[in-house]
């Protein structure tokens, strides 16, 4: 028999769980409600790839539920205010796995929770139309953390809301490549060539060199906005290889709205706001 306590108690077991929350009594010597019993166990419908729609099942369960609850997990974490039964999946799930847990109760029964299996993998949304590798590099004194750029790098390059979203994926090799990822100390960045300019990062020919002051430090202009570090170190690096992609340097649309990653951003966005990722359009567009 359980013993009526005055907080909710959710307790976890294996997938697909169940559990229940026992309620607070009105009289201390009155007896716990009991849980639903569950029949069949939640499950989800859907193609595991970014844009689809996945939908619950909330199962069965014994005496009938009278009310359903949804909350959508991403590898075991709760997503931020996704708490209907139908979840499409977004650029932040490629790679997770999503599952839904379901809250149930009936009357003379206290809430009872269990969770579904987890989807395999999400995948992107398009499918692999180039494939390109590129090495990393440094020159001239390196005061931060090399490990930590290639990390960010790769990090950056793999993400669904860059350049992969148009279906160009990235592999890091030792040496050689397509094109070299250079973390440049600032006095070194002209010596790539008479257009670059130490204050800045710079593209010239199969380098794509980001500028160690502004990956340490970001920019005025960002930092004037209160951006985050990270955010700006995605944006450098979506920037500076959208140009050996083929892209040109772009301004703030009509209306505002985000800025595109080849706006130079570094130096402000005029109406636009700040964005470290290409644009769909920008992405899309085939070179």
């Amino acid at each position: 028999m359980l013993r009526a306590v005055m907080t909710c108690l959710l307790v976890v077991l294996a997938a697909p769980t169940v559990a229940h929350a026992a309620e607070p009594s009105p009289r201390s010597d009155a007896v716990a409600r009991p849980p639903l019993v569950m029949t069949q166990a939640p499950a989800v419908e859907g193609a595991a790839r970014q844009g689809k729609v996945l939908r619950a099942h909330p199962g069965r369960w014994t005496p009938t539920r009278e009310e359903t609850r949804y909350r959508w997990l991403r590898d075991g974490e709760p997503v931020r205010g996704a708490r209907e039964r139908r979840y499409r999946l977004g650029p932040l799930d490629v790679g997770a796995r999503l599952r839904v847990e379901v809250r149930v109760r009936a009357e003379g029964h206290v809430w009872t929770i269990a969770r579904s299996r987890p989807t395999r993998r999400i995948e992107h949304a398009t499918g692999v139309r180039r494939r390109v590798t590129y090495s990393v590099a440094t020159r001239g004194a390196i005061t931060t953390s090399v490990a930590e750029f290639r990390r960010l790098a790769q990090e950056t390059f793999e993400d669904a809301r860059g350049w992969r979203a148009g279906g160009v994926q990235f592999r890091r090799v030792a040496r050689g490549g397509h094109f070299t990822l250079v973390l440049a100390a600032a006095s070194t960045v002209p010596s790539f060539s008479s257009t670059c300019s130490s204050t800045w990062s710079c593209r010239v020919g199969r380098y794509v060199i980001i500028n160690q002051e502004r990956w340490k430090h970001a920019s005025p202009a960002w930092n004037g906005a209160r951006r985050s570090l990270r955010d700006y170190r995605h944006m450098v690096v979506n920037h500076e290889t959208g140009h050996w992609l083929g892209r040109g340097h772009v301004g703030c649309p009509p209306g505002g709205g985000p800025a595109p990653v080849m706006m130079q951003q570094s130096k402000g966005t005029g109406a636009c706001r700040f964005n470290p990722w290409p644009l769909p359009w920008e992405s899309g567009s085939r070179r």
